[in-house]
């Protein structure tokens, strides 16, 4: 009998990749729709010219590579309109193009594909925009949670994905709920980050966390299943000293950006906190 042993995550569920994949970009159906609807044309042509541009870079370069095209699983789709939301809704349309093209083709071409990812493909494609093109990915306006109703439509929403934390958590609470995305990462780090910062004396900051991207990047960016730790503890570990990385840059003034370059980091530090959290086996040391 031959077994074939596959890339993590490992997951023993009736869910396969598409499945996930596709689910995951329904949960960003609505905070999608609701950006299209606050900023209009700009903001449909930033996810429509994204969304395709990482699909058809997987379909070259996985056709001139001789391997098997893989992206009606969903996977492209998902990165591409993951950076799509990140971005502000009026720059040039060829900022997220240039973002997905580098997510694919070296995020996660390079390592591998599906599976084998060591960072997250679309905050690659982010800090590669960052790093090249920094006042092209500035926003004109901060989001700020004045009232009840910002949580539904935030109108000073500088990203896509800032126009509704609403909707972003009710798409976070269905990925959490199908397990699309790991439990541990994304509750230990949302639980303990509020109550750090009042004991630290950071509650005036709260309204600038209170956001769809902070709620993106804890629950959709932070806890994906691959770039996160494998291991249970691991997890925890994981998110609790992503917690930490967060309110450094928070001292610092670094809020959005601050949690992007937060999660990468964790994400180059997921190994080394596998192998040093590894279950001990029965009757092992």
């Amino acid at each position: 009998m031959t077994f074939t042993i596959s890339p993590p995550p490992h997951v023993k569920s009736r869910e396969s990749v598409k499945s996930v994949m596709w689910g995951t970009v329904a949960a960003l159906i609505p905070v999608s729709l609701a950006a299209i609807y606050l900023f209009g044309l700009p903001a449909l042509m930033v996810i429509l010219a994204s969304v395709i541009a990482a699909v058809v870079t997987e379909v070259i370069i996985y056709w001139a590579a001789s391997q098997p095209i893989t992206a009606g699983d969903g996977n492209a789709v998902l990165i591409g309109l993951l950076l799509a939301l990140i971005l502000p809704p009026d720059i040039p349309i060829w900022i997220p193009i240039a973002g997905s093209v580098f997510a694919i083709a070296v995020a996660k071409y390079i390592f591998g594909g599906t599976g084998t990812l060591i960072f997250h493909p679309a905050l690659i494609g982010f800090a590669f925009l960052l790093a090249a093109w920094p006042t092209l990915l500035s926003t004109a306006s901060t989001p700020h949670l004045g009232s009840f109703s910002d949580l539904f439509l935030e109108t000073g929403a500088g990203r896509l994905i800032e126009v509704s934390p609403a909707l972003v958590l009710l798409g976070g609470a269905f990925v959490l709920y199908k397990r699309y995305v790991d439990r541990r990462v994304a509750i230990s780090a949302t639980i303990l980050l509020i109550p750090s910062m009042l004991i630290l004396g950071m509650g005036w900051q709260l309204p600038y966390i209170l956001t769809g991207g902070f709620f993106l990047g804890l629950i959709f960016l932070a806890a994906d299943p691959v770039t996160s730790p494998v291991t249970k503890r691991g997890r925890l570990v994981y998110g609790i000293v992503l917690v930490v990385l967060i309110l450094i840059q928070l001292h610092f003034n670094a809020y959005f950006t601050g949690l992007c370059f937060a999660i990468l980091l964790m994400n180059a530090f997921g190994p080394f906190i596998d192998k040093n959290t590894v279950p001990t086996p029965i009757g092992g040391r």
